[in-house]
């Protein structure tokens, strides 16, 4: 049987057992379905797609970005350069924490501080790095400082959350993580159940007006046929990651709709260089020749999708089109696998919590076992055990299957110094890639403003990437979102759900 034909009966049973409560939801709410929670909703402290969509609308930060891309005053009201590594920023004034607390220029700086100190050990330290000091002017202007030029700070402050000063250093941390999270954004913290749901209300009191909706709620719903039978009976308004063969169905159903666009969110395998057999680099390039890309994305993504030759997308600064992608050579492949050592073939473990993508991820395995590298692929639920094995242990045995969003950030370090530098900032490429002169051309590419020369420096890179392979390049995706035909949304190209725009249906 069909992919298809098993999720539709999935989906049948699930429908039949949605509860009468979850199919009447009150029209002041909204529900959206996430495969996960993030453990925290402290905003420095994770770098999870999960966590960002729920911070997005929980926070503000200096600086917005329009349903089109474009830059908007957000607690910034305007920002100027003043030299090559000062950025002075106008505060908006007036703007209310949850808390009732009225946001200063102590606020600001103090949540750009407890990144930048390392023994917090924020996830996303590696993002504003480059910030050497926040100084306050006056109670309405902070200026950012950099140790060098840094061109993609605003990028950065477009999600950089600023949180409460008073507020954490009153109830600590690990509180403001868990139950006594506040920020300035739409909507506050109403309850969380972890494994379950997160509620929201309306915060009344924010600078752009109350939300359509008064009640936001985040329900973690693993399973794709749970998610696609409660978004028709009404349990849910939005799910992601609709996979191709679905979305027909929810566009032929009278109470759901589709909503897809280009997103930078690129795939790939990430191939673990420290041990056998991708510490050589013919294996590693036998990967690549092994995968029909094309094909996956033809015939399992229905073409909503696009191959990359490296893992820079085509939409970000840096991107080269000079540089190719590998093409499927199945012969060529098992040429150097058997160059690196292996002319019976070697076994292989790959891991994934991509659970959306699954017969994906299980589609590449089986085309690596077909020249010779034959692959166990493992698939783990998302959730506390593989953070556990993938984030804090930082061993996925031979490799693991995902894929990075670039935090929304239209420039290519913003997937090469997460997946590639090998400094605790690097978050993935510590563990993994073990590429001479690597750092080096990354920390160059964001050490300056001049923009031909960062070009240069990236085409660099591309070319490294891809003689040296250490991760299977794969493709950039769309955000198929499905919509209760109850609400009005569309999907974003930064992969946002940013919910203040969502209305009621007319």
């Amino acid at each position: 049987m069909t992919r298809r034909f098993l999720v539709a009966l999935a989906i049948v049973a699930m429908a039949l057992a949605v509860s009468p409560a979850a199919q009447a939801q009150p029209k002041d709410t909204l529900t959206v379905a996430l495969v996960s929670l993030a453990p925290t909703l402290d905003p420095h402290m994770h770098f999870e797609r999960v966590g960002i969509l729920v911070n997005i609308n929980m926070f503000d930060s200096l600086l917005h970005k329009t349903a089109k891309l474009a830059y908007e005053p957000s607690l910034a009201t305007s920002w100027k350069a003043l030299n090559d590594t000062t950025w002075e920023f106008k505060l908006r004034k007036g703007v209310k924490f949850h808390n009732g607390e009225t946001m200063t220029a102590e606020d600001v700086k103090f949540s750009f501080d407890r990144v930048l100190d390392q023994s917090n050990k924020s996830p996303q330290y590696g993002n504003v790095r480059a910030i050497k000091e926040v100084k306050i002017v006056n109670p309405d202007t902070v200026h950012l400082v950099t140790d060098k030029p840094y061109p993609l700070l605003l990028e950065r402050l477009v999600f950089f959350p600023i949180v409460p000063k008073k507020h954490i250093e009153k109830v600590g941390p690990q509180a403001f993580g868990e139950s006594a999270t506040v920020g300035t954004g739409p909507w506050k913290l109403v309850e969380w159940k972890r494994g379950q749901q997160l509620r929201l209300e309306s915060f009344d009191a924010h600078w752009r007006g109350k939300p359509a909706f008064k009640h936001l709620v985040f329900r973690q719903i693993p399973e794709v046929a749970t998610q696609m039978a409660e978004l028709k009976t009404g349990g849910v308004d939005i799910i992601r990651n609709v996979s191709a063969d679905l979305i027909p169905d929810l566009k032929n159903h009278p109470r759901t709709s589709v909503s897809s666009a280009p997103i930078l969110r690129t795939h790939y395998v990430h191939l673990d260089m420290r041990n056998e057999p991708f510490n050589k680099k013919a294996a590693r390039q036998a990967t690549n020749y092994a995968i029909d890309r094309d094909a996956i994305v033809q015939k399992m993504m229905a073409g909503l999708g696009k191959t990359v030759p490296t893992v820079v997308h085509p939409a970000a600064f840096g991107f080269d089109p000079a540089v190719t992608p590998y093409p499927f050579d199945p012969k060529k492949a098992k040429e150097l696998l058997a160059q690196a050592g292996y002319p019976n073939g070697v076994d292989i473990t790959l891991h994934s919590a991509f659970v959306e993508f699954r017969p994906i991820f299980e589609a590449i395995g089986q085309m690596l076992t077909e020249v010779g590298i034959r692959t166990t692929v493992k698939m783990w639920d998302p959730g506390p055990a593989w953070n556990q094995f993938f984030q804090k242990d930082g061993k996925a045995t031979h490799g693991y299957y995902g894929s990075w969003g670039y935090y929304s950030v239209f420039d290519a370090d913003a997937i090469l110094h997460p997946l590639y530098h090998t400094e605790p900032g690097g978050w993935v490429g510590k563990h993994y890639i073990r590429v001479e002169g690597l750092d080096q051309l990354i920390d160059q590419g964001r050490s300056t403003v001049d923009q031909a020369a960062r070009k240069r420096t990236y085409t660099q890179i591309l070319k490294l990437l891809k003689e040296e392979s250490p991760s299977i390049f794969l493709f950039h995706q769309f955000d198929n979102l499905g919509i209760s035909k109850k609400v009005q949304y569309a999907a974003r190209g930064d992969e946002w759900l940013w919910l203040y725009d969502a209305k009621p249906a007319k």
